[in-house]
């Protein structure tokens, strides 16, 4: 009787470990490629939040490059992607399971426009890096870089310095980034209360509180078969 609980609470804790697992990826990811942007470009903003429209968009960084100001989102999938720049949504493959997931193009052609939105004056660019072992079996779109290849796929956007109206671009940027600590705090308990729906957590949730039912109803029943007198006897002291 006590094996349903059991199996229970390994169910909630196998969905809270595979919220919490997307969300530490998606982290680790974002530092890999972080850094490495570091490394090539001159200066480099991350987890920058701006407005967009009504709301605000997180962006994951915005890399100064001789070209324009470089928008990149960061994706830490791995095994097989499937999808084209014009459709709506991409799949990911591992095995037999399939996974869903916006297009991440059109996901930073809308970081593209909140940066654009700013009025700097110069060019806003986009590229979507992958990390880990994704793969790409039909090639990967245009737009659309990894990790390992990075250096080279932005040989052409560094080969010069970044002009002087570029860099005073870069710093208008960093200043209205700063400016924006407030927005940044209601975004962050806005993103917050839209993790607490992800649909992992609220399985883990459910399965915990089934587990607590379960068991609170399986000691009911142990107590009532070893004291068969006791509801009474309380209902009677309750009436005393």
């Amino acid at each position: 009787m006590w094996s349903i609980p059991a199996v229970l609470l390994l169910l909630a804790l196998h969905f809270w470990r595979r919220a919490c697992g997307r969300r530490l990826a998606g982290q680790r990811g974002e530092r890999l490629v972080g850094r490495a942007l570091a490394g090539l470009c001159p200066a480099v903003l991350h987890d920058l939040i701006l407005p967009l429209g009504k709301g605000w968009t997180q962006i994951d960084h915005v890399a100064l490059t001789a070209k324009g100001l470089l928008v990149v989102e960061t994706k830490h999938y791995r095994g097989l992607i499937l999808g084209r720049a014009d459709d709506p949504h991409w799949c990911q493959r591992q095995g037999r399971r399939r996974r869903l997931f916006q297009n991440p193009l059109r996901q930073n052609a809308l970081h593209i426009q909140a940066v654009a939105d700013l009025g700097l004056g110069v060019p806003v660019l986009g590229l979507v890096v992958f990390t880990d072992a994704a793969v790409f079996p039909h090639g990967r779109p245009a737009g659309v870089s990894a990790l390992a290849s990075l250096k080279e796929d932005l040989a052409s956007w560094l080969y010069d310095r970044p002009s002087p109206r570029l860099r005073c671009a870069f710093q208008r940027l960093v200043q209205a980034e700063e400016r924006g600590r407030v927005m940044r705090r209601a975004f962050r308990r806005q993103q917050w209360v839209q993790r607490r729906w992800d649909n992992d957590l609220v399985a883990a949730w459910t399965c915990l509180i089934a587990a607590s039912l379960v068991a609170l109803g399986c000691g009911l029943v142990e107590v009532t078969a070893a004291y068969p007198t006791w509801p009474l006897g309380l209902f009677g002291r309750w009436r005393g």
